[in-house]
């Protein structure tokens, strides 16, 4: 392992990409390498190293699969279990499908409903209220008709380990995999974390010039912690020596968690994505138009690169990003995290990674998702631009403003209440307020309190105020 190389290529494209710190987890073979790599916050000095806690994201669902896999192997429940056998209240928007959607389903994201990534920003429904919404979902396609990624169903995963084991999703992950590999600076949650010395700080672009989902460029600034819990789809907070003890897991087929059928169920593909260009994985299918396959497996997407068979999944939360993959035939693994919320930084890395390992070293990865990244940015741009450009802030709107205040309601999302003060609107929903600034007519812009995660969207009011439709997340609301 060219570990001179390695830190170089690292350590240049997180300077590439403003990156405050990083950390990366390598297994070849028997070889184990571990580095951090910058700060922990931007702006001060105390240097990121391979014992620095990251949190995951989405990285976590691949834990979640694995432990309803040691279920499969007690004998204690089957992929092809119907999730009603374990959670009778569970309930879709159709009795059939809820009939008939099975633990495989949950962990291939094949039930064709709408994402509804809104809940989670909430920040008051605990996890059975989420899933209790499920029946509230609008359907996007037929049911196993394609892949329809969301994190209700990695939550529902976790429900069902409750169900089975008795414990809760985070006791039974810090027992049987945390504890089991001797991962003792990783943690289901933020609330389980134990010391928050050298932890890595979340940092976001905070210049309002891009929506905050675009603001993959520009100057970082440490930003406050969106303390994610007890979430089986995405709240592990862990570190990269952790994370090595997790890809010798992958390199021995399961060992000693799993047994080898088993892992092999894990990492077999399970559904085809179709319209890649306009998925999650968009920036790589750009960038790799010789990829031959694009599926999703239990936890895993599964692809091929350079003629071999990849598992890799990606994870944000709030002010991080990571990635792992392996290469089973290659014995490779590698796991990286940054403390960034928006950046391609670590698809480059794993892309760069991947290749010196390899030995085919062809490509500048970091330019190259730059250059995504500018063109993503610059469209966005493009079509904010395009909207003040129509806007008629001088169209007033039909009732004076105190008339839209009230409490609004809708099935899926709940309540959100406006109100009136000092000549303006105000919307609250859970713990996030947004000031509405009137637009034009019946229509107003909400700008979050989380400036740096979400997006401003735009609402629309009925002209006789009892209805409040919010346009981003095609949710109308009633007034109560």
């Amino acid at each position: 392992m060219n570990t001179q190389q390695l830190n170089e290529t690292i350590s240049k494209t997180l300077t590439a990409w403003n990156i405050p710190g990083g950390a990366v987890a390598i297994a070849q073979g028997d070889e184990i390498f571990t580095q951090g790599y910058g700060v922990l916050e931007a702006g001060k000095t105390e240097a990121v190293n391979a014992d620095t806690i990251f949190a995951i994201g989405s990285t976590t669902k691949a834990f979640t699969s694995a432990l309803i896999g040691m279920l499969v192997d007690e004998g204690k429940l089957a992929w092809d279990d119907p999730v009603v056998k374990f959670i009778p209240d569970f309930q879709l928007y159709d009795d059939w499908v809820t009939k008939n959607v099975t633990v495989r389903d949950l962990l291939c994201h094949r039930l064709g409903l709408e994402r509804a990534q809104k809940l989670y920003y909430h920040r008051g429904y605990d996890q059975r209220e989420i899933i209790r919404r499920m029946r509230y979902l609008k359907p996007a396609a037929g049911f196993r008709t394609g892949f329809y990624y969301a994190n209700q169903q990695y939550g529902l995963a976790g429900l069902i380990v409750e169900a089975v084991t008795g414990k809760s999703w985070d006791d039974f992950i810090t027992e049987r995999i945390f504890n089991a590999l001797g991962m003792s600076r990783s943690f289901s949650g933020y609330d389980r974390i134990t010391d928050h010395k050298n932890f890595a700080a979340p940092h976001a672009v905070l210049d309002e010039t891009y929506p905050a989902s675009a603001r993959f460029l520009g100057e970082m600034s440490a930003i406050e912690n969106f303390k994610i819990a007890h979430e089986p789809a995405g709240s592990i907070h862990t570190s990269a020596n952790d994370m090595a003890q997790w890809l010798k897991v992958l390199l021995q087929n399961g060992a000693p968690l799993l047994q080898k059928p088993t892992f092999d169920e894990l990492i077999t593909p399970q559904v085809v994505m179709q319209d890649i260009l306009n998925s999650e994985l968009a920036p790589l299918a750009y960038l790799q138009p010789a990829t031959h396959f694009w599926t999703y497996a239990l936890g895993w997407w599964a692809m091929d690169y350079r003629g071999e068979k990849v598992l890799m999944h990606g994870g944000q939360m709030p002010g991080y990003n990571s990635v792992v993959a392996f290469l089973p035939q290659r014995k490779l693994a590698l796991a990286v995290m940054v403390n960034v919320h928006q950046t391609l930084a670590h698809a480059a890395l794993f892309y760069a990674i991947s290749d010196i390992l390899l030995d085919k070293q062809d490509r500048d990865w970091s330019s190259e998702f730059q250059m995504v990244a500018q063109g993503y940015m610059a469209e966005v741009k493009g079509q904010v631009d395009d909207m003040r450009l129509k806007r008629d802030p001088n169209l007033p709107p039909s009732i004076g403003l105190d008339s839209f205040a009230g409490t609004f309601s809708n099935d899926l999302f709940g309540e959100a209440t406006v109100t009136y003060k000092d000549g303006s609107l105000q919307l609250t929903y859970g713990a996030n307020t947004a000031i509405l600034e009137h637009w034009q007519g019946d229509t107003f812009l909400a700008h979050w309190n989380l400036k740096a995660f979400l997006d401003d969207s735009m609402i629309a009011f009925s002209p006789d105020g009892k209805t409040m439709t919010l346009l981003n997340d095609r949710a109308e609301y009633k007034k109560i």
